[in-house]
């Protein structure tokens, strides 16, 4: 961690290491490591988690919020499906108690069902996203076509016409 002084930005690393216990030669070590690296305090709350557009004081503001979080969650999403595809081949790989594999593959895509519910729910939270700023436009059109015919137009340069030479 840097020094407190003003001119250094300041971290915070928060680690949880899950290991399980070694069950014998055959069977591969499994650990679960998470790492969290806060800047400046930026990871907490809402508008400060770096989430663009939460003070919602235009319609761009709930664009970007929307568009962020929709891409975010597609990205999670993504990363969970190949965690538990992967969670899933080492489960599969550990024989029971009486040491046979007959099944193993049954039971790891038992308890993996389960995390492919999460990395659902992370699709269908991008899909809504999507669809709460497709909800916002035609909630508030009216109020939108007012203001964005107020605002200055960029005066358009007539196009060149076209010649051969």
């Amino acid at each position: 961690r840097p020094t407190d002084r003003g001119d250094r930005p300041k971290y915070n690393v928060e680690k949880v290491n899950i290991g399980l216990p070694n069950l014998g030669d055959l069977l591969p070590n499994l650990s679960f490591n998470y790492t969290r690296v806060v800047h400046d305090g930026a990871s907490r709350g809402s508008a400060s988690q770096g989430f663009p557009g939460a003070d919602f004081l235009s319609n761009e503001d709930i664009r970007s919020f929307c568009e962020y979080g929709r891409k975010d969650a597609r990205r999670r999403a993504t990363e969970r499906a190949m965690d538990f595809d992967h969670l899933e081949a080492r489960l599969a790989s550990i024989p029971d108690t009486a040491g046979q594999l007959g099944g193993a593959r049954a039971r790891a895509r038992r308890v993996v069902k389960h995390g492919r519910r999460i990395a659902q729910a992370e699709k269908l939270i991008a899909r809504w996203y999507a669809t709460l700023y497709g909800a916002f436009e035609r909630e508030y059109e009216a109020e939108l076509v007012r203001i964005g015919r107020g605002r200055q137009q960029q005066p358009r340069k007539p196009r060149a016409g076209f010649a051969w030479r």
